[in-house]
């Protein structure tokens, strides 16, 4: 069951699809009582020590428990919201409070959750106003997140700092030899602009709407210059790109290779086993999952997850043939531009015992997705300074709006192709669908670029994936709840400027 309710009024939540009013009293009070954990989240101005010199201004979300667990959230630096941590099964619900100064409302990114619950950005609610939502935990253990999603503002708000990691565990990790949670690394990589008094600067000319906005700072945590004593021990590192439109090439500075347990939906299956990638692709709002052995390096040793250059990928960098330079003067950036070598973070190994690497044992093959009769095709295309899904942006008169070639099957199995291959600008796009987890099927038709292609953790489940351009991909997927739900690009200058369309999962 899902209830969501605002003080702006019941017309507003019976249109976000909210059962509270059509519930008998009786019922609510049952449902209130019914939940495992009631959480509130709030969003607000802040002001804080992100480098050295004066604070930086920007937003923040806060939580607190108010009923159940209180290891729900767990506090990190900088501006990141704490992490909010669930178990699969877990009833929820959430309070969450807007004091930003203008509308927003959180998507729970990766979440099987109920329309109602999802955040879509018809369900923002004004500054000062609440609202709350209700779930039960679906999802498998993995690595998912929550941000903003009010349309045309989900750039700022989030460049702004308003994001936060959410881990999904299950008991049924434990047997699968995983480092303990004492030996897990979370790190949150976004790029950011800073002036000379440290104070964030967003979308400063034309060419960062196009191409979505770069940083010159890298941020880990909500921190520059992010630093990390490690154990000569194995570690679990779960990794999210946050970043508004930046494309991670990560790799370590020794040329270790990186070896991958899990993507978007959490753990690889046995069969798929640990992959080992001299580098990993990382898109936008995409995460992955990686087992590293510090102890197979020395006392002291010091060592850095690096972002390795790449060419650059269409957009006004490709037009003018790769040039960094030149494309960095026309974007209007004073930091690197998309594909330039960067430094994330730095670690080093301290003095100790070094224990043995147990052998991982990930869990049993679920059943996968089978190729349905129900077939979409998506064409994607940026032209005009915008992006287009089969020749329509978002509605903005009517953000409900659904067309007859958005609706799929709820518990029966789609594919979905997207091809991008549209007129006007050949430029990558990390395609997001609300409300599901899905298998990439096949990628085909251009080539993703031999300098990023080894990189690319395709097996798995997801719930974004990068398509270069002239790519075709297909991926499968079935919707385990019915309603109103989003796909769109998630460059987050590409969503909010309209390349982002409704989905119906209907039965």
């Amino acid at each position: 069951m899902s209830v969501i309710w605002t003080r702006r009024g019941a017309l507003q939540a019976f249109a976000a699809g909210a059962g509270a009013l059509a519930t008998p009293l009786s019922l609510r009070a049952q449902s209130r009582a019914s939940v495992d954990l009631v959480l509130r989240i709030t969003a607000l101005p802040v002001s804080l020590q992100m480098r050295a010199g004066q604070e930086t201004r920007g937003l923040r979300y806060t939580g607190e428990v108010l009923q159940g667990r209180h290891d729900a959230f767990r506090n990190v630096p900088g501006n990141l919201g704490p992490t909010l941590e669930l178990w699969r099964g877990e009833r929820v619900r959430i309070q969450v409070v807007n004091r930003t100064s203008e509308p927003t409302v959180v998507h729970w990114h990766g979440m099987i959750v109920p329309s109602a619950a999802d955040g879509h950005p018809h369900q923002a609610v004004a500054s000062g106003d609440s609202y709350t939502i209700a779930f039960t935990v679906q999802n498998p253990a993995g690595t998912y997140l929550y941000h903003p999603h009010p349309h045309g503002l989900t750039g700022a708000q989030t460049y702004r700092g308003l994001a936060g990691l959410l881990i999904v565990r299950d008991p049924a990790e434990r047997a699968f030899g995983l480092p303990p949670r004492e030996n897990e690394l979370a790190l949150v990589l976004q790029d950011r602009r800073f002036t000379s008094e440290n104070q964030l600067v967003f979308k400063r000319s034309m060419m960062d709407a196009m191409n979505g906005v770069l940083g010159d700072t890298v941020l880990v945590n909500g921190v520059a210059d992010a630093a990390f004593k490690v154990a000569p021990r194995a570690y679990r590192l779960r990794i999210a790109n946050v970043s508004n439109a930046r494309i991670y090439k990560l790799a370590w500075s020794d040329d270790r290779p990186l070896r991958v347990i899990g993507t978007d939906g959490g753990l690889f299956s046995g069969s798929e086993g640990i992959q080992e990638r001299p580098y990993v692709t990382l898109f936008p709002f995409q995460r992955v999952e990686l087992l590293e052995d510090f102890g197979a390096r020395r006392d002291g040793a010091e060592i850095a997850l690096l972002s390795r250059a790449f060419a650059e990928l269409g957009g006004m960098g490709g037009m003018m043939g790769g040039d960094m330079m030149g494309s960095r003067m026309m974007r209007g950036t004073m930091g690197p531009g998309q594909g330039e070598a960067l430094q994330l973070a730095r670690f080093t190994v301290s003095p100790g015992a070094r224990t043995r690497v147990e052998a991982l044992h990930l869990p049993p093959d679920a059943p996968l997705p089978r190729a349905g009769r129900h077939e979409l095709h998506t064409q994607l295309a940026f032209q005009h300074m915008r992006g287009f899904l089969n020749g329509r942006s978002f509605d903005v008169e009517d953000p409900t709006a659904v067309a007859q070639d958005e609706r799929l099957p709820a518990r029966q199995v789609s594919v979905w192709t997207f091809a991008n291959d549209g007129p006007g600008m050949a430029m990558p796009h990390p395609m997001h669908v609300h409300g599901v987890q899905f298998r990439i099927l096949e990628r085909r038709g251009g080539d993703a670029p031999a300098d990023l292609r080894d990189g690319l953790v395709d097996m798995g489940w997801h719930d974004t994936v990068g398509i270069f351009p002239g790519e075709r991909v297909r991926i499968a997927l079935e919707p385990k709840l019915p309603g109103l739900f989003m796909y769109h690009c998630h460059n987050l200058e590409h969503e909010d400027g309209g390349m982002m369309r409704n989905c119906v999962f209907e039965g």
